[in-house]
């Protein structure tokens, strides 16, 4: 009898044994425990093979750049306010740059992009040429400012009726340019007068003031008199009060009289308007000691009034207390010597 053939089992799978089946096909086996077991694959396939490449993935179409969106127009610049000194030197100094900044562009075009020092030594003969053309661009900027300036002189007037109220009291001593003598005053002074009067006051106390005189204003408006008139304002019991207390401060900004003297003269003097046409010594007037008496003399008139009779200082004393109403005694005794 045959001896029956052992089957071989390979130690490296890779050699797991291969048959026919009935059809002449391959026949694959892979190896488990206790043998091998048929398989319809090749058991080697991929140990050492790589993957067939994945198909490609379908081309996305490339969006359409998105059109650039449209710059939106420049805002119109807002119309200047010829009122404003920083807008009138602006308009000036844009007159200005750009008649240069267009001729250089000419020249540097008609020279093929390039300029030279003597081609702008050659141009200065034509900007010489365009000053006449810029000055009465100059010139009618500033009549515009001018009048503007005017507008608001007068509107402040009828706004800040405290103002008017307390300048009504020196208004009679304001002589015009030409007639003026060294110790006589000039409207001139009245831009640093309400500066001075905002620092002595404080700037709170003449609002407070403005306030109750705009009140007395509306009040009159309203009196069914056909027209206005400011003596009206100015004779109210409310106004005399109110321009009573705005002197006593005033006149105890001046105890250390020679100190504020000097100062209050230094303000006013540099905040003086320009003279009008004048001759002389007149243009340059400035506020000086004597003229500063007379106008102090002026203005606290009403305090001097109740200072002399013997109910006035009652009233005084009542209202800001005996040492106040000494003082002030005092210091209009120093205003008037």
């Amino acid at each position: 009898m045959e001896a029956m053939a052992k089957p071989i089992i390979p130690s490296d799978p890779s050699q797991a044994p291969q048959t026919k089946d009935d059809e002449g096909e391959a026949e694959f086996f892979t190896p488990e425990a206790g043998g091998y077991r048929r398989t319809d694959s090749d058991p080697g396939m991929g140990s050492g093979t790589p993957p067939p490449p994945a198909a490609p993935p379908l081309a996305q179409p490339v969006p359409a750049p998105a059109p650039a969106p449209s710059p939106a127009p420049a805002p119109e610049s807002p119309p200047m306010d010829m009122s404003s000194p920083k807008d009138v030197s602006k308009a000036l100094a844009d007159t200005v740059v750009t008649a240069l900044v267009d001729k250089l562009k000419a020249e540097a075009e008609a020279r093929g992009g390039h300029l030279t020092s003597r081609d702008l030594e050659t141009m200065q003969a034509d900007f010489n040429r365009q000053v006449e053309a810029l000055s009465s661009v100059f010139e009618q900027s500033f009549e515009v400012y001018v009048k503007a300036r005017e507008r608001a002189v007068w509107d402040k007037q009828r706004n800040y009726p405290f103002d008017r109220l307390m300048v009504k009291k020196f208004s009679n001593l304001f002589r015009n340019d030409g007639e003026i003598g060294p110790d006589d005053l000039s409207r001139r002074m009245l831009p640093g007068f309400f500066v001075a009067l905002g620092m002595m006051l404080g700037t709170e106390v003449v609002e407070k003031y403005q306030q109750k005189i705009r009140t007395i204003v509306d009040k009159v408006k309203a009196g069914g008199k056909s027209v206005f008139d400011w003596d009206d304002v100015y004779a109210d019991e409310v106004a005399e009060t109110v321009s009573l207390d705005a002197e006593v401060g005033i006149a105890g900004y001046f105890e250390d009289f020679d100190k504020r003297a000097e100062w209050f003269i230094d303000l006013i003097n540099n905040h003086l308007t320009p003279p009008e046409p004048s001759i002389g010594a007149a243009a340059g007037w400035e506020l000086n000691h004597a003229g500063l008496k007379k106008f102090l003399s002026a203005l606290l008139t009403d305090l001097s009034a109740n200072l002399e009779t013997d109910n006035g200082k009652m009233r005084i004393t009542k209202r800001f207390g005996a040492d106040t109403c000494a003082d002030l005694f005092d210091i209009l005794t120093r205003i008037k010597e």
